[in-house]
């Protein structure tokens, strides 16, 4: 199922919860997994490093009755995603390089984004995804792309190029905590290792903003503090859908969108994500 194909009701809805994400690569890809996911009453989806839960609160939202869950490592990111998403979805902690919590076999649809960068043996990790997925059940998938636009994150870009780039902190910006970014044949090269049949690849986001990477990330960091409060909190959130925004605000989102529209014009190889939609054979 591609872009153009959801039905305009679930289109529209899409596009109002996406409307306040201010991260126009995280933007770009919530609206390739939702859009390849095939959805339809009934199915079972779990999001597998689901962090604060952002893709279950959009799946959540649209209009289909689906079994839903999320899982990750972290605790952290599950309490944000207990508090974000409240009761009625089911969360649980599990490790990709151990086994999930889950009977094999289980589940319909698999959301991974930005999951197996962090892993210390990715196709360990995929293989367990592949176990707990139905037969003919798929997987949308995003990673980082080693080849990423100069002006998302230009000192990691440069780093990555001249020696080793930094990998932690605020200044290892794309690399943060990541065990390797990936360039669109390493990772479907993986999938097909953990026993899947790719049906789709493409790069997203290589149009952005000079910096967009740090922008991006001190806006969240910011919001993650409660340096930020009120309205404005809920103007930059992206959990809000149609909120009040100030002029400066609203004009700042209308500029990173008009920038990031560029990308669907014209979308080079290279760009901020992987995405990868496969089944399990």
């Amino acid at each position: 199922m591609g872009i153009n194909n959801l039905d305009s009701k679930t289109n529209k809805r899409l596009s109002e919860l996406l409307a306040n994400t201010g991260d126009m690569a995280l933007k770009r890809r919530a609206r390739e997994i939702v859009t390849h996911l095939e959805l339809k009453d009934g199915l079972s989806v779990l999001d597998i490093g689901c962090g604060d839960g952002y893709y279950l609160h959009l799946l959540s939202k649209l209009p289909y009755k689906l079994k839903l869950s999320g899982t990750d490592y972290d605790e952290s990111g599950l309490s944000r995603a207990r508090k974000n998403l409240g009761k009625g979805i089911p969360l649980y902690q599990g490790d990709l390089m151990a086994k999930l919590p889950f009977k094999s076999n289980t589940w319909d649809r698999v959301v991974m984004s930005e999951v197996a960068e962090h892993l210390p043996n990715d196709v360990k990790g995929l293989k367990e995804v592949n176990r707990v997925l139905k037969k003919g059940g798929s997987i949308c998938l995003t990673v980082p792309c080693w080849d990423f636009p100069l002006l998302w994150d230009p000192l990691s870009w440069i780093l990555q190029r001249v020696g080793t780039p930094i990998r932690h902190g605020f200044f290892a910006g794309i690399w943060n905590q990541h065990e390797r970014l990936y360039k669109p044949d390493q990772i479907v090269s993986v999938l097909k290792k953990a026993g899947f049949e790719v049906v789709e690849s493409k790069t997203v986001t290589f149009w952005c903003l000079p910096f967009n990477h740090y922008i991006v990330n001190i806006t969240a960091r910011l919001l993650a503090a409660g340096s930020v409060s009120g309205e404005t909190a809920t103007a930059l959130s992206k959990y809000s859908v149609k909120p009040k925004r100030s002029f400066l605000l609203n004009m700042a989102f209308k500029f990173a969108n008009a920038v990031d529209s560029l990308n669907n014009w014209y979308q080079p190889r290279s760009g901020v994500a992987v995405f990868v939609h496969a089944r399990k054979k």
